[in-house]
């Protein structure tokens, strides 16, 4: 089985050809916008919110650094936690 995140590149000829053309592929498609399935959208959308949200990065190494402390917020298991649905 070969679970698909509907973007359009999974669309394409080629690919669907190609799918088409194995008898042990089975295609399966995720609907085209569904977080609950996918949580890394969850993490990156928290980190937007709430650790670039309203920043402004003079220089490369500031918005480095300042991702750097985002991600160890992000490894609390609690944040982690909301976004699964089980």
């Amino acid at each position: 089985m070969v679970v698909h995140d509907n973007a359009s590149i999974h669309k394409m000829k080629a690919v669907t050809a190609f799918v088409a053309s194995e008898p042990r592929l089975f295609p399966r498609y995720l609907p085209p916008y569904v977080s609950e399935l996918n949580p890394t959208l969850l993490v990156w959308a928290d980190v937007k919110r709430n650790i670039l949200g309203n920043f402004c990065a003079r220089r490369l190494n500031a918005l480095k650094a300042r991702l750097r402390v985002g991600w160890q917020r992000v490894r609390d298991v609690s944040l982690l936690r909301m976004s699964l649905p089980f």
